[in-house]
């Protein structure tokens, strides 16, 4: 791939940490930058728990259905519109995996990993073979400084195309995950590289320091897997600014 020096000029002179993977699924097209570096996984470190949330549906382990009552405990900060309602309203499971993703709902994050159990999703990430992925806490749990989640842009790339691709242990439920990540709606990083009709099934990640962004995009020469990780930014636009350069990068070599 021709693209591959495009990518290694346009991090040449990053101000911070990055990985990125871009690979065609089912060609063996794929060009990579520091794919195996760890860096804190922010919410990319949902891929992972949506991936065991459909898999104990698919088992019998758990009805997608089943009711939680919002509780005023539960609430945690950063992204998502949990927070902001009155105790007591009452959301299916399936509607918080939903919540999850599309708006990046923290506390609908973290009522997921309780019902799912830390150590089951843990186990699902090392028998998937994610060996830089970790999770290690809730969102926005900082009781212990010590703990972090991490990821890689190899293990995210593999996430996605386990949840969009080689997604036939979800049973029933394969086809939701592309549906869910289609509609998450934080569009400000790569969804700005492509034009504006471009299909999309994609995960954010960021915070003080950190962009994230990676996804599936549908191009008229087919679907790409696009990956992009950093962080140690003085400027966390910088982040925002590569994820948006990287896949104007993409979308040219796949119009060529």
């Amino acid at each position: 791939m021709t693209l591959d020096i495009d990518i290694h000029s346009l991090v040449a002179d990053f101000p911070g940490r990055v990985s990125i993977v871009i690979s065609k699924p089912g060609t063996g097209e794929r060009v990579s930058i520091n794919e195996d570096a760890r860096f804190p996984a922010a919410s990319l470190i949902k891929l992972p728990i949506l991936w065991e949330f459909f898999m104990q549906c698919q088992r019998g382990q758990l009805d997608p259905d089943e009711v939680y009552r919002l509780r005023e405990a539960d609430k945690v900060q950063g992204f998502g519109v949990l927070r902001q309602l009155e105790p007591g309203v009452t959301l299916r499971l399936m509607d918080l995996a939903t919540l999850m993703i599309v708006v990046s709902d923290n506390t609908a994050t973290n009522l997921l990993i309780d019902r799912l159990g830390v150590e089951r999703i843990d186990n699902t990430i090392q028998a998937l073979g994610l060996e830089g992925t970790t999770l290690k806490r809730k969102m926005f749990d900082h009781s212990d400084p010590t703990l972090e989640n991490f990821v890689t842009a190899r293990d995210v790339e593999r996430m996605l195309q386990l949840l969009l691709f080689d997604n036939a242990p979800l049973g029933a439920y394969r086809d939701r995950p592309r549906t869910i990540l289609a509609g998450q709606q934080c569009k400000n990083k790569i969804h700005v590289g492509f034009p504006k009709d471009t299909w999309i099934a994609s995960k954010t990640g960021d915070s003080p320091g950190l962009e994230h962004d990676a996804g599936l995009v549908r191009l008229g020469t087919g679907e790409y897997i696009l990956v992009v990780l950093t962080n140690e930014l003085t400027s966390n636009y910088d982040g925002i600014k590569l994820c948006r350069q990287a896949a104007q990068l993409l979308y040219r070599y796949a119009d060529q």
